[in-house]
């Protein structure tokens, strides 16, 4: 019997067409467009959030239906599609993971605007993030409009939340305008990212953070070079992006500057360089000389200013193995806090090991993954903290925690993770985790006494953590049942969270 799709949110959809305020807006929004192309599609990207996507894109990628980087977030539809028609291998077709991202890029990439609601909630504001998109506040309640023309794309997200810990109730996360020219696509917004391999954790670049607004470029497709001498490479992608940090800070308004490339030399085999630095902001010279000595990683000294950027830059592979119709799969992420001969030094990241098989009609996703985030740990320079800066003393963070890992600075941890996809569109996923949070006893991070408290973990505390997600179609969307438990309670510098935090988190799709 072949795989049901999983995940139909349309059924309630369909119940609700005699909804005549909803048929007026629809018909309005439809109309208007007519007038600016012939050819409107949603959402021209699949954005971090879904484990289940996750999954599914590097099942194909494994199992060779699919041959472009996987490692990073947001991935081009048109780069997906290609693996995704009728013409695929049997093996492909009969997988769930096919059948799902078929499922989504369906819905994504039809004829007309795209709506969601989402509401959310959670007994208090969460302190982990993975890759799963988890409720960020007690409760938040939001709308999405999205469309997209043959070379313009268009997000609002409007969301409201309840007494945030930043101040900021009204907020426009994931909102972008982007367009294309040729194979390249210039965006500005504020979409959430996610670059490397793990499954709990990514050290340079992750969406612990809110996604901080700004402007980038990346490839549309990752085709291989032609030019026979970098055919070696196989498909390659580039992204860069350059954002605005929020005011409230030891430097206000200093900006995040990235990049990554990251390619396919063998189907089996992915690897990945990148970097990001803090520049600029009040107090720091903007000049273009400045930047180019930052771009250059000529940052210790520019002139007589010390310190005119903060770097962080590294690398990460995956290497996959098929077994039979299983793969196993080794990752590593290295990341260096400073830099010393124009290379990443006082490094750190993390290293896992991933299994994914198909039993009992569904798919299965198992990882161990080793996290450390003490810069220097895997070397024998003097040990400091990552994400910190002595002259961005706020360090790499936004609105309060980090843009990297979301066990903030000093910690080693090891997670242990099992997730289940059903073939009705179910899934639940288990995690534990050993952490040992601030083992340096150290505390670097120094925001001004107005800006938003810190997630920095206020002295060294051995805890372990246990989390359980559930999710499910209900009534036509998707509910999702969260919450994770700790061996004790846990102090930041943003206030003590207790032991039990429990989320939901329910999304309703207009067909």
């Amino acid at each position: 019997m072949p795989p049901q799709i999983p995940g139909n949110f349309t059924a309630a959809a369909h119940d609700l067409r005699t909804w005549h305020p909803y048929i007026v807006v629809k018909l309005a929004l439809t109309l208007a467009l007519i007038l600016l192309a012939p050819a409107i599609h949603a959402t021209p990207w699949l954005e971090p959030g879904d484990v289940r996507a996750r999954h599914s894109v590097q099942w194909l990628a494994d199992r060779g239906c699919l041959n472009i980087p996987a490692n990073t977030w947001p991935i081009m539809w048109a780069d997906l599609s290609r693996a995704l028609n009728h013409d695929a291998p049997d093996h492909c077709r009969d997988s769930l993971a096919w059948r799902y991202l078929r499922f989504e890029r369906d819905y994504h990439m039809t004829d007309q605007p795209r709506i969601s609601l989402r509401a959310a909630g959670a007994s208090r504001e969460p302190w982990l993030r993975d890759f799963d998109d988890a409720p960020r506040e007690k409760a938040e309640i939001g709308a999405r409009l999205e469309m997209k023309t043959d070379h313009l794309a268009f997000g609002l997200a409007p969301t409201y939340v309840r007494d945030p810990r930043d101040g900021d109730r009204l907020r426009f996360d994931g909102s972008y305008l982007a367009g294309t020219a040729g194979n390249w696509v210039l965006g500005a917004g504020a979409i959430d990212r996610w670059w490397g391999p793990g499954w709990h954790s990514a050290a340079l670049l992750s969406s612990n953070a809110r996604p901080v607004p700004g402007v980038w470029l990346n490839r549309r497709r990752s085709d291989a070079p032609e030019w026979i001498g970098l055919r070696w490479l196989g498909p390659w992608n580039f992204v860069a992006f350059a954002g605005q940090l929020e005011s409230d800070r030891f430097i206000s308004e200093a900006k995040l500057i990235g990049a990554r490339f990251s390619f396919r030399p063998w189907q089996h085999l992915e690897i990945g360089l990148m970097r990001t630095f803090l520049w600029g902001g009040e107090g720091q010279s903007e000049s273009w000389s400045s930047l180019r000595n930052c771009t250059l990683g000529q940052s210790n000294v520019y002139g007589d200013t010390e310190n005119p950027c903060d770097q962080i830059a590294g690398g990460d592979f995956r290497l996959s193995l098929p077994v039979g119709d299983n793969t196993v799969g080794f990752y590593g992420e290295v990341i260096g806090e400073d830099e010393a001969g124009f290379l990443p030094s006082q490094l750190f990241g993390t290293f896992g090991v991933d299994a994914a098989s198909r039993l009992a009609g569904g798919e299965q996703r198992f990882f161990v993954e080793f996290t450390d985030t003490v810069a220097g740990v895997f070397s024998s320079e003097e040990r400091l903290s990552a994400y910190e800066h002595s002259t961005f003393r706020t360090g790499n963070r936004y609105k309060g925690r980090t843009t990297g890992s979301t066990w903030e600075s000093n910690s080693r941890v090891v997670s242990l993770g099992a997730n289940q996809f059903f073939r009705n569109g179910s899934d639940i996923s288990v995690t534990y985790s050993r952490a040992e949070l601030n083992r340096v006893d150290t505390l670097r991070s120094r925001p001004p006494e107005a800006g938003v408290p810190v997630f920095d973990v206020s002295f060294a505390q051995d805890v372990d953590i246990y989390a359980l997600r559930y999710r499910r179609p209900v009534l036509g969307g998707r509910l999702t049942l969260s919450g994770y438990h700790t061996s004790k309670e846990i102090e930041t510098e943003a206030r003590i969270w207790s032991r039990t935090t429990a989320m939901a988190a329910w999304e309703f799709r207009f067909d």
